[in-house]
């Protein structure tokens, strides 16, 4: 039977466990992805822990994991977008197994030239980057205060931001200063006194912020960026105050934004950066190193 990742109660990593699930059959507008590589997103983990429960108790037993690439392995009734043996990344629920149920419009080819790990990383980073880049309204010859810059989420937006030739002075831990400076963006080191280092460093008006930290930057940042200037946050959702957008994703109009990440890759503009990789069945360690922080780019589970 296929294997996958899944946990009965709330709690820390040491509730998941690797499983025995039923082999299904895609229905229709479906088809079965063999999964070959998991994205690990800080999602999964709050997920994971209950932070999004609203306090109710799981009904079930739940599996993890919110994107993948792999390959088609079988279609439902009426899909003609996709044929068996093909490519594909994008996100699902229930991600880390070896095999998932997918609807058409989850998915995206994956083309020959970006191998299952890279792919796997792509989904959530990057249409979260393409979101809060739009909701920001980053543009050419402005400037971007960018909260965790070299997360998976940041590392996408400051290449994206860059491409657009929009200043990008961006936050990031000493260990990643020179690297975030390699991608073009101005490295400030974050914890206290960040504000005076940003200040230090600009030489033009702060025309937005994209908090990636949930660190508490709200306030500092409101008093950095220019009078109605946007800030739009993915961390802090209990961030309040003049212009201030808290997004989710559930918000319309990206439709289309998975396609757009897997060209940014595709064709140069992003290079993802993975910061380790993990067998499935040492899903717990994995999470364990998202949960403590500080990770460059993305954490990605493989399947053999």
């Amino acid at each position: 039977m296929p294997k996958a990742i899944q946990y009965s109660e709330y709690g820390d990593a040491d509730v998941l466990k690797l499983t025995d699930i039923p082999l299904v059959e895609p229905g229709a507008g479906q088809v079965r992805v063999k999964v070959h590589a998991i994205g690990v997103n800080p999602l999964d983990w709050k997920i994971r822990r209950g932070y999004m429960s609203g306090g109710k108790p799981l009904d079930g037993p739940s599996l993890v994991g919110l994107e993948m690439a792999g390959v088609v392995d079988a279609l439902g009734d009426g899909v003609t977008d996709f044929a068996v043996g093909d490519r594909v990344v994008g996100g699902v629920g229930g991600a880390s197994a070896e095999f998932v149920l997918a609807q058409t419009d989850q998915i995206v080819a994956l083309p020959d030239s970006i191998d299952f790990i890279t792919g796997a990383a792509i989904k959530v980073a990057g249409t979260t980057a393409i979101r809060v880049l739009t909701m920001a309204g980053v543009r050419e010859s402005q400037t971007l205060l960018l909260h965790a810059a070299t997360g998976g989420v940041g590392l996408f937006v400051t290449q994206l931001a860059r491409a657009r030739d929009a200043r990008v002075i961006g936050t990031a831990g000493a260990a990643n200063q020179h690297f975030l400076a390699s991608l073009g963006a101005i490295p400030v080191l974050y914890g206290d006194g960040w504000e005076d280092r940003v200040r230090a460093v600009a030489t033009a008006p702060i025309d937005s912020v994209i908090d990636c930290s949930g660190a508490g930057v709200i306030p500092g940042s409101l008093e950095l960026v220019v009078p109605g200037g946007p800030i739009v946050t993915i961390a802090d959702f209990s961030a309040t105050g003049p212009n201030v957008i808290a997004t989710d994703g559930s918000e319309p109009g990206f439709e289309d934004s998975l396609r757009e990440a897997v060209k940014a890759v595709e064709h140069g503009t992003v290079k993802i950066e993975i910061e380790k990789t993990f067998p499935l069945e040492q899903a717990a360690d994995a999470y364990r190193l998202s949960e403590g922080g500080h990770v460059r780019g993305k954490i990605v589970l493989t399947i053999a």
